[in-house]
């Protein structure tokens, strides 16, 4: 086995490394210097957690010894298993679960370290699920915003929005063993979603005590609060998220009790698994809000969070603005977090559809595009967004049976989460597999309280192939257009395709007014908007009704 160098300095002196964190505490955007990172280490491998874990020690030093030596693609369930942990050239990782269940008690391990001995340190070495790859992150005071109760990650993995969940008290007899359930089972579910840390006690509220006061201590900017009462028969949970940085509850929702206690806990399933999809999916409450602020700060103002958040807005609205904001910070993102998955697959998603929209006009764009998403995927098999990168980059390639294969393996992730059945949805229909696709949109915008408008792209062309084009026009009333054109251009289709001339001739005037140069990228356009050449051209058709050359 490989000697692991875990009683070999990383720098000359402790003290040498602490003035070093000392001179770069202005310098807080800048990543962590594999001196700190040494540093850090030993800081860990020091505690007694630590000490009494020889694996989760030895595990810890090899991946960070070979990420900081630039090897980091190099870490796979073999190597780790061969090189760390005593296993023979003979390892199966398909039949010997060592490495995964060694690194789940490394990330408790990580987890309990910076909740105690390391709350103060200056940095984090986390290794998020998915990937043997560590993440190094530099941590700041936050006394330049006047709070010295708060640490901010800048830098790293973006680093998940931390979530308490808390039961009220003072609920009677028969309503708090419900509750307590309710908020046990929550937990359970929110947990799931891959953007959120849920803080691991759950604590009751105590009464008339403000949810602030437990979330100051777990460093959590939202609390949910679960509660319920009794009336007769009837029981009624209530539900409220709090966001703390705004003093505000920003969603709430009641939900009827089971009729019999036999039916108790698939009642507290069903709940759970709605609120969490409510508050934490991709297109839940705390995403969109965390979007929203991304483009409202400040131009420049780097941080993994920003960059991710202005991604997702963009994907939900689609204007050249925000792709300025968002591809710049993500080109500066891949450079200084090389090792975020997250990061690559947002880059391609950004890259491409600047370039199929006519934001840009990039060279080679689509190679580009899929050498960032290969990229991702490499770095993290289960990072979601990078198989919608690959099942967009397959579908303009019209490889249909590559993406249909790129659903199968994005539905594999979190099956309860909404977001992850409206894009397998929406990517089945367009690569022709309408009925499965339509079903499980279905199922998704059932749930979506504010579903994306390309969600709706899918369901009119699913009507408009029918040539059901009064259908297809009701479908665009649930596209928030703004001023995206795509919702102008199908709406000229359509009224093309019936005859409409006047409307077909405003919905073209509007198109015109929102992307003047779409006979420029007009080939690029539809390649992109559908993963079948037949309705690509159905679609063209029905411009030309309506007085529009493409």
């Amino acid at each position: 086995m490989k000697r692991l160098f875990l009683d070999r300095p990383f720098v000359a002196s402790e003290s040498e490394a602490v003035q070093t964190f000392a001179e770069d505490a202005d310098r807080v955007a800048s990543p962590p210097t594999a001196v700190e990172i040494g540093v850090q280490l030993r800081r860990i491998l020091g505690t007694p957690e630590f000490a009494a874990s020889t694996r989760s020690a030895r595990f810890l030093t090899y991946i960070v010894e070979r990420t900081l030596a630039g090897e980091a693609r190099l870490l796979k369930q073999y190597s780790i298993a061969t090189a760390a942990l005593g296993r023979n050239s003979g390892f199966d990782p398909d039949s010997d679960p060592l490495v995964r269940l060694e690194a789940g008690k490394l990330r408790r391990n990580l987890d309990s370290y910076y909740a105690n001995h390391g709350a103060g340190d200056p940095v984090r070495i986390s290794v998020p699920r998915g990937s043997y790859v560590p993440v190094f992150e530099r941590l700041a005071t936050a006394r330049a915003e006047g709070r010295s109760d708060a640490r901010i990650a800048v830098l790293g993995e973006l680093a998940p929005t931390r979530l308490l969940v808390v039961q009220t008290s003072g609920l009677s007899p028969e309503a708090a063993p419900f509750s307590q359930g309710l908020t046990e089972q929550l937990t359970v579910e929110l947990a799931r979603y891959r953007d959120l840390s849920v803080a691991p006690a759950i604590p009751i509220l105590p009464e008339g005590a403000s949810p602030a006061a437990l979330a100051l201590s777990t460093k959590a900017r939202f609390v949910v609060t679960s509660s319920a009462r009794q009336s007769g028969s009837r029981l009624r949970a209530i539900l409220k998220l709090h966001d703390l940085q705004a003093n505000a509850i920003i969603w709430t929702d009641s939900f009827d009790g089971p009729p019999d206690a036999t039916s108790t806990i698939e009642a507290q399933d069903a709940i759970a698994r709605r609120v969490a999809a409510e508050i934490a999916d991709f297109h839940g409450v705390i995403c969109r809000l965390l979007a929203f602020e991304s483009v409202s700060s400040e131009a420049g103002n780097w941080s993994s969070h920003i960059s991710i958040h202005r991604h997702r807005y963009l994907a939900r609205i689609t204007n050249e603005q925000v792709y300025r904001l968002a591809r710049a910070d993500l080109e500066a993102g891949v450079r200084r977090m090389p090792y975020s998955a997250m990061m690559w697959a947002a880059l391609a998603h950004t890259v491409f559809t600047g370039n199929c929209l006519g934001f840009d006009d990039d060279p080679n764009f689509l190679q580009s595009a899929d050498r960032h998403t290969q990229r991702a995927i490499e770095l993290d098999e289960t990072c979601a967004f990078g198989h919608v990168a690959a099942a967009t980059i397959a579908m303009y390639r019209r490889d249909l049976a590559g993406a249909l294969e790129v659903c199968q393996r994005l539905a594999a992730g979190n099956v309860h989460a909404p977001s992850t059945k409206l894009s397998a949805g929406f990517f089945r229909s367009l690569a022709g597999d309408w009925d499965v696709g339509a079903q499980l949109m279905a199922q998704a915008l059932a749930v979506i309280s504010h579903p994306p408008g390309w969600a709706f792209r899918a369901t009119f062309l699913n009507a408009y192939r029918q040539r059901d084009y009064m259908l297809a026009l009701n479908a665009l009333k649930a596209y928030p257009a703004g001023e995206q054109f795509t919702p102008s251009l199908l709406r000229a289709a359509a009224f093309g395709q019936l005859g409409r001339t006047e409307e077909a001739a405003l919905a073209v005037a509007e198109m015109h007014r929102k992307w003047p140069e779409f006979p420029r990228f007009a080939d690029r356009y539809f390649r992109y908007l559908s993963g079948i050449d037949a309705l690509s051209d159905h679609l063209r058709e029905g411009l030309s009704k309506a007085g529009l050359d493409s």
